[in-house]
């Protein structure tokens, strides 16, 4: 049977259509099984954003190792933190920090010019406060960092402000737009930037416990809080898309509140959440209130004042979040399994340590 030029015309049009308006169908994607077939525990390569991907690469080259073995607070004035350090030690890791933090600023953005033992800008007294974070983060925290550690590259990346944190911003008035939906003013080009950041107060800051009960009923079988299942959904949500993993790298998705159910991942990311607390509440928040109100960045090398959504004792350093060391990826890719071992100053004695000294009434 032949087919008709009207007909054929009519084919043509609506293939024409269907390719205009119809999406592009996604090809198949390569998975990896991480469990049994029938709770479907695929994971899936990250693709991440722009953004990630930029911040991926390898930090810059190691400075070489200088040959002075002087006990560092011998050398050189003033030094508070990495006490235990021969000189050599201490200016290998002080050129590293630079290069990790503020290469385009260089040492003047912590130093007063060349009196180097002056402590007159307040950006030396945060990095101190940095430099013990990952100290402790390295010596207390392995159940989540492990072996390899962290160092300033891992959330830094070379400029000042690492570029994935988030800010605390205080409510709408009482009574305005109440009749709009909660996000109606929120915009953003990730999962990260459109949901508002009460999620990350709760979890990330406060000590808030994750009711997993609470996406279906309570135990007394009232039905949980919708605010509560948003804000822990959020959280959720921005963990996933800061380690560019499926719901599933963690969760048995047949039970997702059963932890005899779930994959190792998920008491990693655990301690994650608790480290990160750790980090907000012991670190940043102090160091906020004591931040003046200006900041220089990498971008802009002049120092500028920070708009009012940064501001407050809350809000003037920013706080850290799963993305902010992970980028996207599920193993930060910050090659730091060998930097412990370049810059011994990194790792600190840890906390069994410190109990002991201040029981024997010494100094950690």
């Amino acid at each position: 049977m032949r087919i008709g030029p009207p007909i054929l015309a009519v084919g043509l049009v609506c293939a024409g259509l269907f390719t205009l308006f119809v999406p592009t169908w996604n090809l198949p994607t390569k998975g990896t099984q991480t469990g049994p077939n029938g709770p479907s525990l695929v994971q899936y390569a990250p693709t991440g954003s722009p953004l990630f991907q930029t911040r991926n690469g390898p930090p810059p080259a190691n400075p070489p190792l200088i040959e002075d073995t002087r006990p560092a607070t011998e050398a050189y004035k003033n030094v508070t933190v990495l006490t235990d350090l021969n000189a050599g030690q201490f200016m290998q890791l002080q050129q590293a920090i630079t290069n990790w933090v503020a290469p385009q600023q260089g040492c003047d953005f912590c130093h007063a010019g060349a009196d180097f033992a002056s402590d007159a800008k307040p950006t030396k007294a945060a990095a101190r406060d940095m430099i013990k974070m990952v100290r402790h983060l390295n010596a207390d925290w392995t159940e989540h960092v492990g072996a390899a550690g962290v160092t300033c590259w891992s959330c830094h990346r070379g400029q000042p402000v690492p570029a994935e944190i988030w800010f605390s911003r205080p409510p709408h008035p009482q009574g305005a737009h109440m009749d709009k939906p909660e996000n109606w003013n929120e915009s953003g080009d990730s999962v990260r930037q459109f949901f508002p950041n009460a999620g990350y107060e709760l979890y990330l800051l406060q000590d808030t416990p994750g009711l997993a009960q609470s996406y279906t009923a309570l135990p007394n079988g009232q039905v949980a809080d919708q605010v509560v299942v948003k804000r822990l959904y959020e959280v959720m949500m921005q963990m996933s898309a800061g380690m560019g993993v499926n719901c599933t790298y963690c969760h048995n998705s047949r039970a997702f509140y059963d932890w005899g159910q779930s994959l190792p991942a998920r008491w990693t990311g655990y301690s994650g959440i608790q480290m990160v607390r750790d980090i907000n509440r012991n670190v940043l928040l102090p160091l906020a209130v004591r931040m003046p109100q200006t900041r220089e960045t990498a971008d802009d090398p002049h120092t500028i004042v920070l708009p009012d959504r940064m501001r407050g004792p809350q809000e003037g350093n920013g706080f850290v979040l799963c993305g902010t060391c992970h980028y996207g990826l599920p193993k930060p890719a910050d090659h730091a399994q060998e930097l412990l071992t370049v810059f011994p100053g990194l790792k600190g004695p840890g906390r069994e340590h410190a109990a002991s000294a201040a029981d024997q009434g010494g100094q950690p």
